[in-house]
């Protein structure tokens, strides 16, 4: 026994290999995710192999990739396949990738507008019907329906709150001042909604961003409805309007750095 452990590594010899702490391995054992080659009858002692080194090493790169515990023993336990992992981890890039975008727009300074085709991605949603015409009237719903839906315990997304409005006012070249219904939507996760839940499919869209405070909304909305008339677009369903940045992201944000997704879907 003496012999063959000249061929082992102590524990902390594992550990400082690794760049990991003593008491990390043992929660991996504890885990279920890792067994040492050999562990002394009499004192306890643990004693790793190079087998064991390099699987430690593969369980921290999968950590990394964000797979937890039961993710990272169920690959192991099934030889190394990897197929359910790497459809997790494409979504999750995905994501990520959404995620990076939104933070370029958030960057964006100065104000204006800019317009262009996109594919909005699906999205599952708790949908209130409210009606009114003033940005206060939108805001006012939608803060209470998000509000309802953390009450309810409703699993929310990363995505952000938007409202559907059914206005056309807009493509024939005018703003109007009568109230119109909408829909207030709060993004929930798919795999937690509740039974009420929407899910809206992914679809073809034009998009007018717009940045700065709400003062020249009016003006992003014609500018779809030029964008519509001189592409020959056709609408497939009613306007959405994306909260990127807006008052419920951070009372410290200021005004002008505030940013909008106005999207109409469109037939392809």
């Amino acid at each position: 026994m003496e012999k063959d452990k000249k061929a082992l590594f102590q524990i902390t010899e594992a550990a400082h290999a690794c760049g990991l702490s003593r008491s990390t391995l043992l929660r991996m054992e504890e885990k279920g995710l890792l067994t040492p080659a050999c562990i002394a009858p009499d004192s306890g002692r643990r004693y790793y192999d190079n087998h064991n080194v390099a699987r430690i090493m593969q369980i921290e790169k999968l950590k990394a990739m964000g797979l937890g515990t039961e993710e990272i023993a169920g690959y192991f336990a099934s030889g190394g396949e990897v197929t359910e992992l790497l459809a997790m981890l494409e979504e999750r890039l995905r994501e990520l990738s959404r995620g990076v975008e939104e933070l370029r727009l958030r960057a964006g300074e100065g104000g204006g507008i800019s317009i262009q085709m996109m594919t909005l991605p699906a999205v599952t949603c708790c949908m209130r019907r409210c009606e009114g015409h003033t940005i206060a009237d939108k805001y006012n719903a939608m803060y209470d329906f998000y509000g309802e839906c953390v009450r309810r315990s409703c699993r929310l997304s990363h995505e952000p709150i938007f409202t559907i409005s059914e206005r056309t006012d807009y493509l024939e070249e005018r703003i109007g001042d009568t109230p119109y219904p909408f829909q207030v939507c709060v993004p929930v996760r798919p795999e937690n909604a509740p039974k009420e839940a929407v899910t809206l499919p992914e679809c073809r869209a034009l998009s007018v961003l717009y940045y700065g405070d709400y003062s020249g909304v009016d003006e992003a909305f014609l500018a779809l409805g030029r964008e519509v008339r001189e592409q020959g677009l056709k609408p497939a369903g009613f306007v959405r309007v994306l909260g990127i940045v807006a008052p419920y992201s951070g009372r410290e944000i200021e005004t002008q750095r505030y940013c909008s997704r106005i999207v109409l879907p469109v037939e392809e």
